[in-house]
């Protein structure tokens, strides 16, 4: 726990929270202004939620989870911070973990200001009668579950890198395959966390048989494919501190 709250001193003031809410509130905003001036919102409350985040889920979430990885994993490859890490009495695995946590926060914040952006402009904006219904809640919780193997990951390749922008570039290109092998409906790809990602956020648009409907068995694989690869990608990473000696 000790860890996980010096990675929460260490973002407390950082541009990471600013970032966090940009991404999912502009993208939001753009992507229902577009619709809107090209149609409007002929199924409610569905139709301005499928718009928020289409964009967002299969391009800019993903993306915008590297760039915080990389400024999350900033001042651990600035000056001696690295060996000051490394010298701390804590096992490899926690060192890793506590970065994922302080990134899954991240990702919490940002579904969040995803869902408020929603929902601020289905009632004050376009005046849209009723609410935003509750599957999309549940898929939004989801979503920060699917979120996490991507931010391990993220993590492992910012770790690896003194680089800010190499490891951003990567996420970026995983995330866009992840989109194709979702758009060319490579079931088997759900195991790909960039893809298992992309495949969450668009749940509950879907019914019966279709594939992003939202039932216990999709919600269930989602849970069960993101504590498996999280705890892969965790591993990696520290077998990554071992092997170089980063870790005492």
């Amino acid at each position: 726990m000790g860890v996980f709250i010096a990675e929460l001193i260490k973002i407390r003031r950082s541009a990471a929270w600013i970032l966090a809410a940009l991404v999912p509130s502009v993208t939001a905003v753009a992507s229902a202004v577009g619709a809107w001036a090209s149609g409007g919102f002929e199924d409610g409350w569905n139709s301005l939620w499928i718009r928020s985040i289409g964009l967002y889920g299969m391009l800019m979430l993903g993306v915008g989870l590297s760039v915080l990885a990389s400024l999350v994993w900033r001042a651990e490859h600035t000056g001696n911070n690295w060996n000051a890490m490394a010298a701390q009495p804590v096992a490899a695995w926690r060192l890793a973990s506590a970065k994922v946590l302080a990134l899954a926060l991240l990702a919490t914040f940002m579904q969040a200001v995803l869902l408020l952006t929603v929902l601020f402009l289905g009632k004050v904006v376009f005046h849209l009668p009723g609410w935003l219904p509750a599957r999309y809640y549940a898929v939004s919780v989801l979503v920060v579950v699917a979120s996490v193997p991507v931010c391990a990951a993220q993590s492992a390749l910012s770790a690896r890198s003194r680089s800010f922008v190499l490891p951003v570039v990567i996420g970026f290109v995983l995330t866009c395959v992840g989109a194709v092998l979702l758009a060319i409906k490579v079931r088997a790809a759900l195991i790909y966390p960039y893809c298992l990602l992309a495949h969450t956020t668009q749940l509950g648009s879907g019914s019966g048989a279709d594939a992003s409907a939202l039932t216990i068995q999709s919600a269930t694989l989602t849970v069960v494919l993101s504590v498996a690869l999280t705890a892969l990608c965790v591993l990696a990473t520290a077998r990554y501190f071992n092997r170089t000696d980063t870790h005492a």
